[in-house]
């Protein structure tokens, strides 16, 4: 088990989520999320300037759980995943998913793909 002080959690490949807005003086920034820690976010009027401020966010945010003893949220390695998924459902649906997947002459893993990415996308 690696040593979880503040230098492992700072080094760990976070993921971030940037957007754009427009501030009270009709400027362009850039808000920029960490996916695995809810409600960290910053901005900056640069991508550059945001990335900077959330990685002092991230710190102070690490901190901050260390403090209170709370466990932080690491991000999962995208490589773990293979794309198998044993996905148990009721025998109606598997008949509603394999009939719209012939209909749309598709395989019935791709239907479910593409009605997961619309779910997840709202």
């Amino acid at each position: 088990m690696k040593n979880k002080n503040l230098s492992y959690y700072l080094n760990l490949p976070w993921t971030y989520t940037i957007e754009t807005d427009i501030d009270e003086n009709k400027n362009k920034i850039y808000i920029v999320s960490v996916n695995e820690l809810e409600g960290v976010r910053t901005d900056g009027i640069t991508i550059e300037q945001a990335i900077h401020h959330i990685k002092d966010a991230i710190e102070s945010t690490i901190k901050l759980y260390m403090k209170h003893n709370e466990e932080i949220p690491e991000p999962i390695d995208e490589e773990q995943f293979k794309g198998n998924i044993a996905y148990r459902t009721s025998s109606r649906r598997h008949y509603l998913l394999a009939r719209e997947a012939k209909k749309r002459d598709q395989s019935l893993s791709k239907i479910i793909d593409e009605f997961i990415d619309k779910a997840m996308s709202k």
